[in-house]
């Protein structure tokens, strides 16, 4: 399976990568209070300067995110990758 590397983390590059909380240490996970497929709406960012959002579905429960890092872009803020979470995914 092709695999991208952001920040000395493997992300897959055609469906989501999910993750230990513990690995994500120095990225910033955001969350937004809207339960969504098994988790909250949300987002995370590596720890580079100009790299933009990532969506993710953060499950606190289970200490994990999936990230969406097969996704063709990035975003500009969270609240833009978390709406993409929204988007494309049933709410709770």
């Amino acid at each position: 399976m092709d695999k991208k590397e952001i920040a000395q983390l493997k992300l897959n590059n055609t469906k989501p990568t999910t993750l230990n909380l513990k690995l994500l240490q120095e990225w910033v996970v955001w969350q937004f209070p809207k339960k969504i497929a098994n988790g909250f709406c949300g987002a995370v960012h590596p720890p580079l300067k100009e790299h933009g959002w990532f969506p993710a579905i953060i499950r606190p429960e289970k200490n994990e995110a999936q990230v969406h890092g097969h996704v063709a872009e990035t975003f500009a803020s969270p609240e833009l990758a978390a709406e993409y979470v929204a988007a494309n995914h049933q709410s709770k």
